[in-house]
């Protein structure tokens, strides 16, 4: 089999695996979802894509550079939570043994393992091109359809990132220390900063500055020059202000008719070197892959230390006394006894927490020190802190039968989904309860009976939250990336998403109640995910 031939089935094969699963289509319902919110209605008074008080009409240039930067900005946060995954099922299924023993070389399989990323990925285009169109015919200012100006800035913004993003996935798959919930963790919290700090430094400031065009990775640089530009001739006062996280003015904004950015041949050949600089990172990425040799798994010394001889087993360790009778069967089974509530609950805390690394918990005491110890005014940063630690064990919600191919083992067992959905989900509502339990007792000690309401509400949010996407992803990564936007957003004081609580505002407007309804349609939710997986199994 040539080459072509090899990377294509290689490709075909692993995005076949991934499209049945639920959680790219999941993370596709969010883009149509942002795309909504991206483009508020004409008589909107919020603006998302904002240089002013003013915005643009509606037409395919402006919503075309809208899309655009959707898909390099915010898609890639959840883009590559789906795609993380390639080389870690090989592993799990024991594929990646049967690789190791062909003469498939690294290069090439990265390279098919790249190509099926960027087909996932791809996918996530295609939805924001369709949502584009039905939003510009939705919100109905301009309807007559260019379909240049409306695509060229989506697809031509977005696909040397994704295929950039796909070989960045699979680095980080390559390192051990990279390549669990931790190295999500650091892509989360890397890309906001690079955003903010490297190529758009004074992003969430909306002081971003003027920006010279470049030849930068995510293209940004050219569009936004040029609507800047154009800002000047709307108001020669303009100081460079640029928000796309939304920004409300209480007042009608100006509406103003903007043809676009022309996208030259030389901007198109621009952005497709950055094509290549993504196959020349897949290459590099081949020289410290393993290929599934547990030999090379880690630093030479650390193996010594795996490699200890063990004694060898003797034909009796293996025999079993043979059952001679039904009645010494029923003997066995005659002493069992069904588990109590508490018991399950215990053991599903025990899944949760035993195992973890000392620094975790040290982190935790820590925190709940620092939530008790600090004054009024300083309570937010802590909150906040106080509700992130936890993260990776309630992404490990709903997910474990999968994780662990134990689903027929589960299923088989009496009342499944007691032990599968209502323990995990009381074992997260604790954990929350134990990582705020000094806030929760602060609120108490001053009286604020609405606050604590609000803790204990945002602690039952974040369980049917973390067990709505395991159950429904099949992984903790769409959680992760989720929950971290969301914390994000109530950390830097947006009180809608406020579900810690620690903005007295939000108590006082009823926020928690709504959050308190949602806790209750994500339970549904999740319960429909495992009713399907039951019937499945």
């Amino acid at each position: 089999m040539n080459l072509p031939n090899l990377l294509f089935h290689l490709m075909l094969a692993d995005f076949l695996e991934r499209v049945r699963r639920p959680g790219i289509w999941v993370v596709a319902a969010l883009g149509v979802g942002f795309g909504i919110l991206f483009l508020p209605p004409a008589d909107s008074q919020t603006l998302m894509l904002a240089l002013g008080p003013w915005r643009g009409v509606y037409n395919s240039a402006w919503v075309g550079i809208v899309f655009g930067l959707l898909a390099v900005m915010i898609l890639p946060l959840f883009g590559f939570s789906v795609i993380k995954n390639s080389l870690s099922r090989d592993r799990e299924t024991r594929v990646g043994q049967i690789i190791a023993t062909t003469p498939l070389k690294r290069p090439f399989y990265l390279l098919g393992k790249w190509l099926s990323n960027l087909a996932v990925l791809t996918i996530l285009l295609v939805v924001l091109s369709v949502m584009a169109l039905v939003m510009q015919l939705w919100r109905g200012e301009v309807t007559a359809v260019q379909p240049g100006q409306l695509l060229i800035p989506l697809w031509l913004l977005g696909l040397p990132v994704m295929a950039l993003l796909a070989a960045l996935a699979l680095l980080f798959e390559t390192l051990p220390l990279l390549a669990g919930g931790v190295g999500n963790i650091l892509f989360f919290f890397g890309w906001l900063f690079y955003l903010g700090g490297v190529a758009l430094p004074g992003l969430f400031r909306a002081q971003i500055g003027w920006l010279v065009p470049q030849a930068d990775w995510l293209g940004v640089t050219r569009p936004i020059a040029a609507l800047q530009a154009f800002a000047t001739t709307i108001d020669p006062a303009y100081s460079g202000h640029f928000n796309i996280a939304g920004a409300s003015y209480g007042v009608f904004p100006t509406v103003v008719m903007w043809d676009g950015l022309a996208w030259t041949a030389a901007i198109a050949a621009e952005r497709l070197l950055w094509l290549a600089a993504a196959v020349v990172l897949v290459l590099l990425t081949a020289l410290v892959f393993d290929r599934f040799d547990p030999a090379r798994s880690g630093p030479q010394f650390l193996q010594r230390w795996k490699r200890r001889p063990t004694a060898a087993a003797s034909p009796d360790d293996f025999a079993l006394e043979p059952v001679n009778s039904l009645a010494q069967l029923k003997s066995l089974s005659g002493g069992l006894e069904q588990p109590s509530l508490l018991t399950l609950l215990q053991a599903e805390l025990r899944l949760l927490l035993n195992g973890r690394p000392r620094w975790l918990y040290a982190l935790a005491g820590l925190l709940t020190l620092l939530s008790l110890a600090a004054p009024p005014g300083d309570g937010p940063p802590v909150a906040a802190l106080a509700w992130l630690w936890p993260v990776l064990l309630w992404a490990e919600l709903g997910t474990r039968t999968q994780t662990f191919h134990t689903q027929t083992l589960v299923y088989a067992a009496p009342e499944p989904r007691r032990a599968q959905f209502w323990l995990p989900w009381l074992a997260g509502v604790l954990l929350a309860l134990m990582a705020t339990v000094g806030l929760g007792l602060k609120a108490l000690a001053a009286g604020d009976l609405l606050q604590w309401l609000g803790i204990l509400t945002g602690t039952l949010f974040v369980s049917s939250l973390a067990l709505a996407c395991g159950v429904w992803s099949g992984n903790g990564r769409l959680f992760q990336v989720l929950y971290l936007l969301w914390w994000l957003s109530a950390a830097v004081g947006n009180r809608w998403l406020d579900f810690m609580a620690f903005n007295p505002e939000t108590a006082a407007a009823g926020i928690p109640l709504a959050y308190l309804l949602l806790a209750g349609a994500l339970l549904g939710l999740a319960w429909l995910a495992e009713k399907r997986g039951h019937r499945d199994t």
